[in-house]
Order: structure tokens, then sequence, then C-alpha cells
């Protein structure tokens, strides 16, 4: 997937403008009024994308921390201390250990 890249949709843009001011000064109206429509069109898509990025980048960000409270829970001592009974079950002490791997 290609990033749609701000520098270059800016000189687009200008090059764009003055594409329609020599539309306008040859009486190009029709073609004027079609970029200027596509112009508007490109202007709302990049918008978009602009909010998309933002909305993923705070998704990301709520993920991470979610993600960071669960690994808390679940290396609590309570739980890494279960593996030091020798009453539990193995299936306990294999789950402590992959919890326990989380710490390096």
């Amino acid at each position: 997937m290609r990033k749609i890249n701000s520098v270059k949709h800016a000189k687009f843009i200008l090059i764009m403008q003055e594409i329609e001011k020599i539309f306008s000064e040859e009486s190009m109206f029709s073609e004027m009024d079609a970029l200027d429509i596509h112009s508007k069109k490109l202007n709302a898509i990049l918008q978009n994308y602009q909010q998309t990025i933002t909305n993923l980048e705070r998704i990301i960000e709520e993920y991470h921390a979610e993600s960071k409270v669960i690994r808390h829970l679940m290396l609590s001592k309570p739980i890494r201390k279960l593996k030091l009974k020798k009453n539990q079950p193995d299936k306990f002490k294999g789950i402590v250990n992959q919890v326990n791997s989380f710490i390096s």
C-alpha cells in the first residue's frame, strides 16, 4: 500500500491551479469546471485519508495500552507464584511459564 505524500499533493494542487488559470484565459470553462470538481474530490479524499490515519494511530495506542494492562495482570505475583505450588497440575505450570516469558 502506498502512502499519500502531502508534499506531492500540495505541488499537484498548485499545478492544477495553474492549469485552471490557463483554462480560464483560453475560455475552456467546461474543462476548468471538470478540473475543479476533481480537485475538490481529491482534497476530500486526502482529508479522509488523514482522518483515517489519525484514527488508526489512536486505535494502535489503545491496543498497546490495553495489552500492557493485561500483561501486568498476567504477571502479577499471585499468578507467578502458582508455579511454585507443588500441588498444582502441570497445565498451570505451563501457563505460568508462558506468562513469565513476557517478562523478558
